[in-house]
């Protein structure tokens, strides 16, 4: 353990980790006025790039932010390349389904539940960006800082890291909280002795980073479109090619056996074919695990992202879950340091996104499992009627099952805060949640549906900085219930509408969204009790869970 040292800093959250998690929980709380230090041991540089899949819901906390446009005309994707996915015997052979895509720049218009869609991104571009953003907020990040050890006190009210700095020069900083979004070997999780509930590698694969000019070309004449990604049956290895940056950088994924390392170019040439030139720029392997941390939070230290949960690549979940955490997590410690809120607040960060991580983590699994269901043939490279019978049917299995990875809006948009004690139940009956299909509701914990006015603006972007109350109705009596909210220092403003379209789709007259666009609240009328439901939506009636004495922590 490291000595005194004479220097302390002091901030409200220490972040620790400069991937896409941390960097996104730096801009949500830059966007929200909360001071941070972000420190993260490497350069910020991406080595291997994966991850490029992100939701709609994600590119909604990004229009919050302002930076959503920006991302999505900038250059780390061509903008108007779909994002197709084909599946086809063997580069060269036959094609066998086609789930065509929409492009980054096509997606707001063509999702009509979200003002953004989705957005392909490759993770070598989307962190320096992220960074970058942070940075033009007035973040201080701090790359090459390594965390050597923090320490917390029962009654100190903060937690201290000691870093050591670029230059060697350790010295402590002082956080009220601690972040640790230090990824799925987070020193900070086994310092404090969290386990991972769940399966480890439940299966074994091998990456390939390459570069190859005509492979695009290749692919994009098989199908008659533009490929992003294509899947192959050839062999139990069941090679699939994600491109990287639209043109000539791929991604090369297999199935292996057991944990190994192998040659990158033995991997690459049969897919590929004997005539392209290609040059590999990284490899390495990587595991499917389905494991979720027991719990996400150690007296005043968090776990955020694949530092709480580890999955499947299947579907996009990784990022996209851990933004999620992120944003719960950041309006949660804006209402404590704004005092309108108690620090019992931050023990619903748990209680609210643990069940999403498990929902997401069981799905990418489940497609896992689905995959494995397709199994490769000779006979589907046959000029004969049993192959193109093969064919036939291999075509319907592959939308029975592989489909569902690649659509999934429920997952994306669909996912409900239940049991959650500052979401108010109204004793309505819950509707369906299903990964592949959603239904815009503003039933209590849902996500608040986005609405388009005459203007192309979204009813979303009022949402953000404080509690908002929709109203859309003549209803009496609702302004006193802002009054209420005002009265206990609680953020809160109402917006009122005559459009009966969003009064059909909000369901209830008044519809009370909190900073994160989550419903906490709804009704007819205001409620009898106004000061209750406002106790109750920003924390007052809970009781803080026990502190986890932690002591001094040393990293592994």
């Amino acid at each position: 353990m490291a000595g005194q040292t004479e220097r302390t800093e002091e901030t409200t959250v220490v972040i620790l980790g400069g991937g896409p998690v941390g960097l996104f929980l730096a801009n949500e709380l830059s966007y929200r006025g909360i001071d941070y230090i972000l420190i993260e041991q490497g350069e910020g540089k991406v080595y291997f790039p994966a991850g490029e899949n992100f939701f709609s819901r994600t590119m909604e906390h990004m229009r919050r932010w302002g930076i959503a446009s920006s991302f999505r005309n900038g250059t780390g994707f061509p903008p108007g390349m779909a994002r197709n996915v084909g599946f086809c015997t063997r580069i060269g052979g036959k094609p066998l389904a086609f789930f065509p895509g929409t492009s980054n720049a096509g997606a707001p218009a063509a999702d009509p539940y979200s003002p953004e869609g989705g957005f392909f991104y490759p993770k070598k571009e989307f962190d320096p960006a992220l960074r970058r953003a942070a940075e033009a907020r007035g973040g201080d990040l701090r790359y090459q800082t390594r965390l050597l050890f923090f320490k917390q006190e029962r009654d100190a009210g903060h937690v201290d890291c000691t870093v050591e700095g670029p230059d060697k020069e350790t010295y402590v900083i002082r956080g009220k909280w601690l972040a640790a979004c230090d990824g799925g070997r987070s020193g900070v999780r086994k310092a404090l002795g969290i386990r991972f509930a769940g399966t480890f590698g439940e299966g074994y694969n091998f990456a390939t980073y390459f570069r190859c000019h005509g492979l695009s070309e290749r692919l994009n004449a098989m199908f008659g479109n533009r490929m992003a990604q294509v899947h192959t049956l050839s062999d139990d290895r069941r090679a699939y090619l994600t491109s990287v940056d639209g043109d000539a950088e791929w991604r090369l994924s297999i199935y292996t056996e057991a944990a190994e390392t192998l040659d990158p170019a033995e991997i690459v040439r049969p897919v590929i074919g004997p005539d392209l030139d290609f040059e590999v720029i990284q490899a390495q392997p990587w595991f499917g695990h389905r494991v979720v941390a027991e719990r996400y939070r150690d007296g005043r230290v968090f776990l955020l992202g694949d530092a709480a949960h580890l999955r499947w690549p299947k579907g996009g979940f990784g990022a996209n879950t851990g933004f999620g955490d992120a944003v719960d997590f950041g309006w949660k410690v804006a209402a404590v340091s704004e005092g309108w809120a108690p620090e019992a607040l931050l023990d619903t960060y748990e209680t609210e996104r643990r069940p999403v991580a498990i929902r997401n983590t069981n799905e990418a699994a489940n497609n896992r499992v689905l995959d494995h269901m397709i199994q490769p043939s000779p006979v589907l490279d046959e000029e004969s009627p049993a192959g193109e019978a093969a064919r036939k049917a291999m075509h319907e299995k592959l939308f029975a099952l592989r489909l569902r990875e690649f659509n999934t809006p429920g997952i994306q948009l669909g996912h409900r805060y239940r049991n959650s004690p500052v979401i108010v139940p109204d004793g309505s009956l819950e509707g369906p949640d299903d990964h592949m299909v959603y239904i815009p509701t503003t039933y209590p914990g849902a996500r608040a549906p986005h609405f388009e006015f005459g203007d192309g603006s979204s009813i979303l972007d009022h949402y953000g900085r404080g509690y908002t109350l929709v109203v859309t109705g003549n209803v009496s009596g609702a302004d006193d219930f802002v009054r209420a909210g005002k009265a206990l220092g609680i953020p809160v403003r109402a917006v009122h509408y005559t459009d009966a379209a969003l009064r059909k789709l909000y369901e209830c007259a008044l519809v009370l969204v909190r900073p994160d666009g989550h419903v906490c609240w709804r009704g007819d009328t205001p409620p009898e009790s106004a000061g209750s439901v406002w106790l109750a939506v920003s924390g007052r009636l809970l009781q803080p869970d026990a502190f986890h004495q932690t002591g001094c922590d040393e990293l592994s």
